[in-house]
């Protein structure tokens, strides 16, 4: 089930606002009523006040956006009201008359004498939920007790996820134990924490040797109160801990267990030698040097030799490092090889050597003798004093990069005298190089040298590795670039450095192909032209089926305080509603919330609201049994810069004025207030002139001669991590050699030099039209006059004009004028 808060997040249902009228919204008083800051709709749903003529539909009636006041200018401070109105961003005081920002109305606080902003406020909602339901503190929904304290937001004011006891917050495995089987694997098992949701979180496995300070992580995909641990290595002493994970919330702990891996098949034993004693015939005296890696304690060594042409092996066993070998065939050439002995079992053989029983027959060891060396390469040169014939030889070169494995090179060469180039080498390294020689009559003792390359050695590969589903591990690592990778990889950890898996490249990432449900441990060194360092090993486990990550997850659209995100469901068409988690980190301000939805479709479209403009989050989508994420980050778009930024030039200052962002931001704020910066080109330098939360800002102290680009923008917030785009305005009024009164003036006397004659020009056109009128009138007055006065009867006293033909005839609707004589007007009748 979607919950409330998510649903609403989702609705991308925006409406215009509706009238004009200066009237402010008031809160509908009747039996059900709202939380304080909050609004009733005429339907009886709360919403937030601030929420009320903000220009969208948020009561499903629309009753928010009703009886709106017109857009004007933010007044952030008490203001004396102008006619008894104030802007739609203010509250009207009656008594005394002034004007309050809105946000001040119901908040608790009397900023009126009258206390009229805190009258007719919203109280508590009289909705009712069951007994198994916890009702949100807005009162606009009740949500499931399973929901309470889960990690989602499901109420509207996020209450269902406040004021959580530890309990329920902090989630910590109980009764941790451990168990090894002689395979070496370790097998964890412990007790799930009390309540903790198990739908939505899952175990991860840290560990560390005892003496490090940092703790590696495996995690197990999976809710099961076991897992087992095969890539730790043998006979090493471990702290181990089980950590929860839900969501993106990682619950911490502290309790750990200490543990002893049981003992591992040790390296094979070094440096075999063998000889003939003087006094006693059929009989081979071996010794060697113990291995490098033990894993474990040595219980002894088995030594096997087999004679030459036959296959069958015989072995006896040495309690030390040494052995003698008695009663065999004088004159037959014997192979010898040994291997230590733990717990575990007979670990790996040494190299094989041979020898023939003459009596008093010694075979001296060859002579190395190092021609020259480098950063990448040394020269040697192998010979043999005695009459003994040599067929060949064969050289070791070992060094080691680290404390888990010495490496090792074997070269095969034929002839009694040698001169060899080893090449690929890497810079300051200590090379061991050990030889003998391989003569009719066995093989020759061991000859020394050591060697330590030239120049600096290269830093070692900074390797990250994580499955990305099923059977795909994507590597990434930092490193020198023009040279050839190796990426090895095993199951447990002796084999990662005895018998690895490996392929090469030249980049710097690759994806491996590797077994379902198996631990890999992953390794990555330069192999061409050098044999480099390796990086520390890293642990993988594979993903199951059911917890790959959602794929494809992009924008569609991004906006000032929301975005739209877009995701393919993990696999093609889904057969069941899959329940997603969104976490959204907030990467400046440090916080973080999550959110749900279940869809089976294989493509989903989910909408992030109340994001702030121009932030920065880091948004995070997984399966809701915490399976792999997928994740982008944005930045959301920043307020827009003002309008009409523009400059008056006044005697010694400049005054920048420009709109309120209020006017179209309705995520600003006037106390949030505005920046200003100014660069000046002569100079080439740019200077913070300060903020203001006003609409103008008074600049002083410019320079004559140089031009100036003042930007105006919403104030930075989080040390300039958050800001407004910017108003540019350039400014390049002030000439050279003159003060700006100056300039003022010399403005003065041009604009006056054109005005004046234009002036003129209109009064001598009103002039001339005037006395046209005025002789136009007098021609009309004579010519009527001398008309009438040819019609003028002196009988009658008046002149008589008639339509008909005759003059004698009453005719009543014939025009008549009178009134010729001095005393009487003329009248028209």
């Amino acid at each position: 089930m979607i919950s409330g808060l998510a649903a609403a997040q989702s609705c991308a249902c925006h409406w215009p606002p509706s009238a004009d009228s200066h009237i402010l919204p008031f809160s509908t008083p009747g039996p059900s009523t709202c939380l304080p800051n909050y609004y009733r709709c005429s339907s009886g749903t709360c919403v937030m006040d601030t929420w009320v003529c903000d220009g969208y539909r948020d009561c499903a009636d629309g009753s928010d956006e009703e009886a709106c006041p017109s857009l004007a200018n933010v007044t952030a401070a008490s203001t004396p009201t102008q006619l008894g109105r104030c802007d739609r961003f203010e509250f009207e005081c009656h008594q005394p008359k002034k004007c309050i920002p809105n946000w001040k109305r119901c908040d608790g606080h009397r900023d009126c004498q009258d206390g009229r902003d805190e009258a007719n406020c919203p109280t508590h909602s009289t909705l009712t939920c069951m007994s198994r339901e916890f009702q949100c503190e807005d009162g606009e929904a009740c949500i499931v007790l399973s929901e309470r304290c889960d990690g989602f937001l499901d109420c509207l004011d996020e209450s269902d996820e406040k004021a959580c006891s530890d309990e329920l917050t902090v989630y910590k495995v109980q009764n941790l134990q451990w168990t090894a089987d002689f395979s070496g694997d370790v097998t964890l098992t412990w007790m799930r924490p009390k309540k903790m949701p198990s739908a939505s979180c899952v175990y991860n496995v840290y560990y560390r040797v005892v003496g490090e300070s940092i703790w590696k992580t495996l995690e197990t995909h999976s809710n099961k109160t076991n897992t087992v641990l095969k890539v730790l290595k043998p006979d090493t002493t471990y702290q181990v801990k089980v950590q929860v994970q839900c969501l993106s919330k990682a619950h911490n702990t502290n309790d750990f267990v200490t543990l002893r891996t049981p003992e591992g098949l040790p390296d094979a034993p070094r440096n075999l030698q063998l000889s003939l004693p003087r006094e006693a015939e059929g009989v081979i005296v071996g010794h060697w040097a113990p291995p490098i890696h033990t894993h474990g304690l040595i219980r002894e060594y088995i030594v096997e030799y087999s004679r030459s042409g036959s296959k069958m092996w015989a072995s006896q066993r040495a309690a030390s490092n040494f052995t003698e070998i008695k009663n065999l065939l004088v004159n037959t050439l014997y192979t010898i090889r040994v291997a230590a002995v733990t717990s575990r079992g007979i670990g790996n053989w040494s190299d094989s050597k041979s020898i023939t029983t003459i009596k008093g027959k010694v075979i001296p060891p060859p002579d190395i003798h190092i021609d020259s060396y480098g950063e990448n390469y040394l020269s040697f040169t192998l010979t043999m004093e005695s009459d003994i014939k040599v067929n060949g030889y064969v050289v070791n070169l070992f060094w080691a990069f680290d404390t888990h494995k010495q490496e090792r090179r074997t070269l095969n060469f034929r002839g009694s005298i040698l001169s060899h180039k080893v090449g690929n080498l890497t810079a300051h390294t200590s090379y061991e190089i050990s030889a003998w020689a391989k003569t009719d009559l066995g093989d020759s003792p061991l000859a020394f040298e050591h060697v330590v390359t030239r120049g600096i050695r290269p830093p070692a590969p900074s390797l990250k590795a994580k499955a990305i589903n099923q059977t795909a591990v994507e590597c990434t690592w930092t490193g020198p670039r023009n040279v050839v990778y190796g990426i090895f990889y095993a199951t447990s950890f002796l084999d990662l450095y005895r018998n690895p898996k490996s392929l090469t490249t030249s980049l710097h990432n690759k994806t491996v192909i590797v077994s379902k449900d198996e631990q890999y441990l992953f390794l990555v060194r330069v192999v061409v032209p050098y044999q480099g360092p390796s990086s520390d090993y890293v642990v993988v486990k594979m993903i199951p089926d059911s917890r790959l990550p959602p794929r494809r997850l992009h924008v569609v659209h991004m906006g000032k305080t929301s975005v739209v995100i877009k995701w393919e469901s993990p696999y093609d068409s889904p057969d069941q509603d899959l329940l997603y988690a969104i976490a959204v980190k907030d990467l400046i301000r440090k916080t973080d919330r999550s959110y749900k939805v279940k869809s089976r479709n294989s493509t989903v479209e989910y909408t992030l609201n109340k994001l702030e403009p121009g932030g920065k989050y880091h948004i995070i989508v997984q399966l809701g049994n915490m399976s792999k994420d997928s994740s982008i980050k944005i930045t959301t778009v920043s307020l827009s810069a003002p309008d009409a930024l523009k400059i008056i030039t006044e005697n010694d200052h400049v005054l920048l004025f420009w709109k309120s962002l209020a006017l179209k931001e309705k995520h600003f704020n006037e106390s949030r207030g505005y920046e200003i910066h100014m660069f000046d080109s002569a100079m080439n330098i740019t200077a913070y002139l300060g903020n203001t939360t006003d609409n103008f800002f008074k600049i002083s102290n410019l320079k004559m001669g140089h031009n100036y680009t003042f930007t105006v923008q919403a104030r930075c917030l989080f040390g300039s991590q958050i800001c407004g785009e910017p108003a540019i305005l350039l400014y390049d009024e002030l000439g050279s050699g003159a003060d700006a009164s100056a300039t003022q003036a010399a403005r003065s006397t041009d604009v006056a030099a054109v005005v004046v004659p234009i002036l003129f020009l209109i009064l001598l056109s009103l002039g001339v039209g005037f006395a046209i009128l005025y002789t136009k009138h007098r021609r009309l007055q004579s010519s009527f006059t001398a008309f009438a006065n040819s019609h003028y009867s002196s009988r009658l006293g008046s002149a008589i004009f008639s339509s008909g033909d005759d003059l004698g005839e009453d005719d009543e609707d014939a025009p008549m004028i009178t009134g010729f004589s001095d005393d009487v007007p003329m009248v028209i009748a």
